[in-house]
């Protein structure tokens, strides 16, 4: 009699699997770089890491594709700030703007992201934001 394999793991199905309801092998043991890479792939997209001098010249040149990135930013930086555009919005930015905004949303998903310097960047927006108002 020979044993059946699992489906997705492709391992033998035996009788203590069956009586358990799950494979009693040992766990497998992945690095955290692989399972970076394994987010990562799930997650379908590559995050790049933020441009930030780019970012600052965007925001201030101002028009709307500043103001959108600036607000972007301060509500991807802070919890509870409110993006108050819509995202049919990105239509109005040329390809650096709407690389930029992809890197203002993933800002924490970058690997060596730094909250210092992140701060850093929302005190510079904000200036900004006030000498062009």
């Amino acid at each position: 009699m020979s044993l059946q394999n699992h489906p997705t793991t492709n391992t033998p199905i035996t009788a203590k699997s069956v009586e358990t309801g799950f494979n009693a092998d040992q766990p497998r043991r992945i690095s955290l770089e692989d399972l970076l890479g394994q987010m990562q792939r799930e997650r379908g997209i590559e995050p790049l890491p933020l441009e930030q001098e780019l970012l600052l010249k965007r925001v201030a040149d101002g028009g709307h594709s500043g103001q959108f990135l600036a607000d972007a930013f301060l509500s991807a930086y802070r919890k509870n700030v409110p993006f108050n555009h819509s995202l049919f919005e990105l239509i109005n930015l040329d390809a650096e703007g709407f690389r930029l905004f992809h890197q203002v949303i993933h800002i924490r998903h970058v690997p060596g992201w730094n909250d210092d310097s992140l701060y850093q960047i929302e005190k510079q927006i904000k200036a900004i934001n006030k000498e062009n108002s």
